[in-house]
């Protein structure tokens, strides 16, 4: 198949997406398929991938917006191509990914993290105003909020459920879930050994202290606070912990919160995480209190490691997680005392063991090879659909 992939930046310096679409491109290309990929930007392409550059604007941001939804219109019929999959705002494509799922579902959780009094909500209210997030939900509508339209690859049962939620004329027919895979190779748990015990040394970690991590970008939407609130009642019942905080977040206001609960001397904050691979080495446990999550990469990859995970229902990725078998998910960040119950109940090492083997089984089943191979099901599908009908839009 010759295969057309529309984003902004094709670049896995960029993030969770752009990482994705590198690994696409590069899962299709290996497969045997004609992969071209039109973008503002490109960093060390996969070989044989094909890179062609997309005319965005930059500024303002509401204007790379539209821009990529109007130019990457134009790949659809501009070049010959079997399947177009946009990423991001990009309506007349075969196939949409939402990545960061709903922005009305996203905009609801971003509300909530900013917590009560009236100067959180302005805040979270002056954004929601803002035109950027005026121009994602016209885009949004557009694929959406239509009968007919391109086919949707959802990550996780939670985007799948929200769309339908928002948008009452979008065929449930249209949207196909289909999770996100891991490299069982790069994140496995042999890393303990391999790479978790030096870093561990390099951070003066004791043998004996367990170690918690989160990692993310956004410390309060993936509901860092939270965190901090259940791991000061964790520390009045075990205080042989540490939590390592990884991610480009702004640290200053939760390094004064960790002081204020008292538990600072426990927090350490390491910044940008250029192996992920080596932190969830080094941890025995990985905690993502989200408030919001289509699906945490981060979480899948501690399970491959061999680390069992403590979630909420806000994050997709909750779907693969066992209670109480493979890790533990509450209802909410807010719900501190069940964080807290569930950091403590896997301070028992031999359940702690157990617990990460059954996460590493269930990551095995998750491979980039089965991620692909299903993506390029779809693919075949809509082109059945478009040899019997006469045209490749799903819904059309």
């Amino acid at each position: 198949m010759k295969v057309a992939l529309i984003i902004d930046r094709f670049d896995a310096a960029r993030g969770g997406g752009e990482k994705y679409a590198i690994a696409l491109a590069r899962g299709l290309s290996e497969r045997g398929h004609e992969v071209h990929v039109f973008s503002q930007h490109w960093a060390d392409p996969p070989r044989g991938v094909h890179c062609h550059r997309l005319p965005l604007i930059s500024y303002p941001r509401w204007g790379k917006v539209l821009s990529l939804a109007l130019y990457g219109s134009r790949v659809l019929t501009s070049k010959d191509f079997d399947v177009v999959q946009g990423f991001g705002g990009v309506p007349s494509v075969d196939v949409h990914r939402p990545g960061g799922g709903s922005e009305l579902a996203w905009l609801r959780q971003e509300i909530r993290s900013r917590g009560q009094g009236f100067g959180p909500k302005a805040a979270a209210t002056a954004k929601a105003l803002g035109l950027k997030l005026a121009v994602n939900l016209l885009v949004e509508r557009a694929i959406y909020g239509k009968v007919g339209g391109p086919a949707v690859v959802a990550n996780s049962q939670k985007v799948r459920a929200d769309i339908l939620r928002y948008y009452r004329a979008m065929d449930v027919r249209r949207i196909r879930v289909i999770y996100n895979g891991v490299d069982l190779d790069r994140f496995h748990p042999r890393n303990k050994d391999l790479l978790g015990k030096k870093m561990r040394e390099g951070l003066l970690v004791g043998r004996d202290e367990v170690v918690l991590a989160f990692l993310a970008h956004n410390f309060r939407l993936k509901g860092l606070h939270c965190l901090m609130e259940a791991l000061r009642r964790v520390r009045e019942r075990e205080g042989n912990w540490v939590l390592l905080v990884g991610g480009r977040g702004r640290q200053a206001p939760f390094v004064r919160l960790a002081q204020r609960l008292g538990i600072g001397e426990r927090v350490r904050f390491l910044g940008p995480v250029e192996m992920p691979e080596a932190l969830l080495g080094a941890c025995d446990i990985l905690v993502h209190p989200t408030f919001y999550d289509p699906f945490s990469n981060v979480c899948l990859e501690a399970m491959a490691s061999g680390v069992p995970v403590v979630t909420t229902r806000h994050n997709g990725a909750a779907e693969l997680v066992e209670e109480a078998i493979s890790g533990y998910v509450v209802p909410g960040p807010e719900a501190v005392d069940l964080l807290a119950e569930g950091i403590l109940a896997m301070m028992d090492g031999g359940l702690r063991e157990k617990m990460g083997m059954e996460a590493r089984r269930i990551a095995e089943g998750m491979s980039w090879d089965r991620h692909i191979v299903a993506v390029e099901g779809l693919y075949r599908e809509l082109l059945g659909v478009a040899h019997s009908e006469g045209c490749l839009r799903y819904g059309g």
